[in-house]
């Protein structure tokens, strides 16, 4: 009655703590490498509980790992969803190894992650209780382990669990790797098939999964959706976005910063050491810009800075249509920043390959330099005070009380001079422009006193 009672506590035991399973693996070409982490509870699950255990080479010591790996502080799994963790090389768009379709589900970078025969498991911290492995803690097996009949499937595949599968092997990688696609539990897959990268379906594991928008702003959100599949669409509200104007509408959104997902684009590397020093700050919205057929400047992509490097989608134009860039166009980079307020930019593109300065289809492109310059007003769309006067035409600077603004005081004692003029208004080409015509360009505006400014125009 003891052993029968022990073996239910072992079960139940079990079972409440391996809620997380290996869904994927892969090791590819170069540091294609990754390994997906599953949660096949109902329960958010936080992974400061578990560890990922490796042995590099075969296990140094009987029984004992080479390493205990530990995820980040913060690291959880919502329930139904994956955790990947995704070799730096591949994830880091500055990195001539960087693949996209890796870095947009990577939720953890690790650089010693299986070459193929290197074992790994994932295991409860407390318990020490192994939940799920890929590979045999043993000796060295030299290329790599054979999954459902196929030589060396550890190495140069991807590994895809089956559905059926709702529990972890708790360490018993033979029966898991099985001998044939039947008793196996696993799918072998060809090198680099990413198909099921970032998400995982299990039939047995009992947890309702629906994908769909999440957002509950969105036009399209889904009360009933469980998991964010990224196609919330939202209403483009016409307004002043900059909150430093008079007619500021925090519900507004011009558009100015909208571009079209195309069928191909640029990677471009922003390091956290260039944003930092050209004075970026969270929330910054940096947007890549290119010049249409009938001269305007549009979005082209753009990401949010959260102080680390990021990458930056540049999307390219479409067959027949206007949408992006062309082949060899430049950039323009332009600083939405959290107020709304927007500025230009000088910057600086690394040009030695396999970086490019200009556009190129599946290329890779690095700001070596970014400098903040010109403010950008949104003159279509907001309302701006006078200059040293507010909203309410009250002055800024008043240090005796009567009404008189103080730079205008302080002036009484000079020739009374009339502002200047604008006299010409000029494209990035030397083309006149009429002054009564909005454009999504940048000018450059001549006074007859001899200056000029630069600045964009939003239609």
């Amino acid at each position: 009655m003891n052993y029968i009672l022990l073996f239910f506590l072992f079960i139940f035991s079990f079972s409440a703590n391996s809620q997380i399973l290996f869904s994927e693996y892969a090791e590819g070409t170069s540091y294609n490498k990754y390994l997906e982490i599953y949660n096949h509870s109902d329960d958010v699950v936080n992974l400061s509980n578990y560890a990922f255990p490796s042995c590099s080479n075969g296990c140094d010591a009987d029984g004992e790992w080479d390493y205990m790996n530990y995820f980040p502080d913060g690291a959880i799994i919502n329930p139904g969803d994956v955790y990947v963790i995704a070799h730096p090389n591949a994830i880091n768009p500055s990195s001539q190894y960087y693949t996209e379709e890796i870095a947009i589900h990577s939720d953890h970078e690790f650089t010693y992650l299986s070459n193929g025969n290197d074992v790994f498991a994932l295991i409860n911290i407390n318990t020490q209780q192994v939940l799920d492995v890929i590979g045999a803690v043993g000796p060295d097996p030299g290329d790599g382990w054979d999954v459902a009949g196929v030589v060396n499937a550890t190495k140069d595949h991807t590994l895809l669990r089956k559905s059926s599968i709702s529990i972890g092997n708790g360490g018993e990688w033979v029966n898991s790797a099985g001998t044939d696609i039947d008793d196996s539990e696993w799918i072998v897959l060809d090198n680099e098939v990413w198909d099921n990268l970032g998400f995982h379906e299990c039939d047995a594991c009992g947890v309702i999964i629906i994908y769909g928008c999440t957002d509950m702003t969105a036009l399209n959100y889904n009360p009933d959706a469980t998991i964010d599949d990224g196609s919330c669409e939202y209403s483009l509200v016409e307004g002043c976005v900059d909150s430093t104007a008079c007619n500021y509408d925090a519900l507004a959104n011009n558009g100015f910063f909208s571009y079209s997902n195309t069928d191909s684009n640029m990677t471009i590397a922003l390091e956290f050491s260039v944003g930092n020093i050209a004075g970026l700050e969270i929330g910054d919205i940096v947007g890549v810009f290119y010049t249409n057929n009938v001269g305007d400047l549009i979005c082209g992509g753009t990401a949010q800075w959260n102080n680390e490097s990021l990458a930056i989608a540049a999307w390219g134009t479409e067959a027949g249509l206007d949408n992006g860039f062309d082949i060899g166009e430049s950039f323009v980079f332009i600083i939405q920043k959290s107020n709304g307020q927007m500025f230009l930019t000088n910057s600086s593109m690394n040009t030695s390959p396999p970086f490019s300065g200009t556009y190129t289809t599946n290329g890779f492109g690095q700001i070596t330099d970014l400098i903040i310059t010109d403010i950008l007003l949104d003159e279509e769309n907001c309302e701006y005070p006078q200059e040293y006067y507010d909203c309410e035409g009250n002055c800024l600077n008043d240090s005796d009380g009567d009404g008189i603004c103080d730079e205008f005081e302080l002036s009484l004692s000079n020739e009374y001079k009339t502002s200047s003029k604008c006299i010409k208004t000029i494209d990035l080409m030397g083309k006149n422009l009429p002054e009564t015509k909005s454009y999504n360009q940048i000018v450059f505006k001549i006074f007859d006193d001899g200056t000029v400014k630069k600045l964009i125009q939003i239609k």
